[in-house]
């Protein structure tokens, strides 16, 4: 029998038979596999470990008819902690399903993959509510509603539907410039977000939200800084809910299908 080795992230678990489980797993140079855990649900299982929603591990799978069967497994990094903290647990459930819902067959999404292993890896340490060092990097607590704000913005990148944030979409007006007008004027600096990218207020389409200016700057620094430098940044909290109604928008905007977890966004 065939057999492959996959390094993956268990995105979701069903149970199967009367103590077996079937797993969804975003893999390395794989991309989506569904896999077949034979005796997983038992106490004693070899399995059990590697098994668990959220865990990262090493798997040695052998093809059957359609199918992968389980046959060895060893874990790398099991991101216990997301587990004991109910916001981070929510985050967790809406980044896999964000995956789950775009992945395809046997498509390779290392981007992906690493995408979601850093924000479950700043997930995991935020629940514990400890600092570590990320990439030799002194690195501090993130709130969950940041790492999310982070994490879908670098997935629409990744997804070729980055949005403009440097000069209106539809006349080309410099966003700095629009913002400085905004303060003459009177009212907040700014501009908004529509489908494409940032619009000044002359060319808003229906279908748009307000970003301050302070938001306009922590969307561009997510989006230029390498991935792990795109985590790094304080922010107050009206920050961040702009950065989630951003995020919440663009994704009405280019996809067709709701988000069961949306509403932990």
């Amino acid at each position: 029998m065939q057999t492959i080795k996959a390094r993956g992230l268990v995105l979701r678990e069903y149970e199967a038979g009367e103590s077996d489980k079937r797993l969804l797993l975003l893999c390395k140079e794989h991309g989506r596999m569904m896999i077949y855990a034979r005796g997983a649900r038992k106490p004693k299982s070899k399995f059990m470990a590697a098994a668990q929603l959220f865990t990262y591990a090493d798997f040695v799978l052998a093809r059957g008819r359609g199918f992968y069967a389980l046959t060895q497994a060893e874990v790398i990094e099991s991101f216990y902690g997301i587990r004991t903290d109910y916001d981070c647990l929510t985050a967790a459930h809406l980044i896999a399903e964000v995956c789950e819902k775009t992945l395809l067959e046997d498509i390779a999404c290392d981007d992906l993959l690493l995408l979601a292993l850093k924000s479950f890896m700043h997930l995991n340490k935020s629940a514990q509510n400890c600092d570590a060092l990320v990439d030799g990097k002194n690195t501090y607590n993130l709130p969950p509603a940041q790492i999310i704000g982070v994490f879908f913005m670098r997935f629409y990148a990744q997804y070729g539907l980055t949005p403009e944030v440097e000069a209106c979409t539809v006349c080309g007006m410099d966003i700095n410039e629009i913002s400085g007008l905004s303060r003459i004027s009177g009212t907040n600096g700014g501009a908004y977000l529509a489908a494409e990218g940032l619009v000044c207020r002359a060319h808003r389409p229906g279908v748009c939200i307000k970003l301050s200016e302070v938001a306009i700057y922590t969307l561009r620094h997510i989006l230029s800084s390498d991935l792990s430098g795109a985590f790094m940044f304080k922010a107050r909290d009206d920050v961040l809910a702009e950065l989630r109604g951003a995020a919440q928008m663009l994704w009405r905007c280019h996809f067709e299908w709701n988000l069961m977890a949306e509403k932990y966004m």
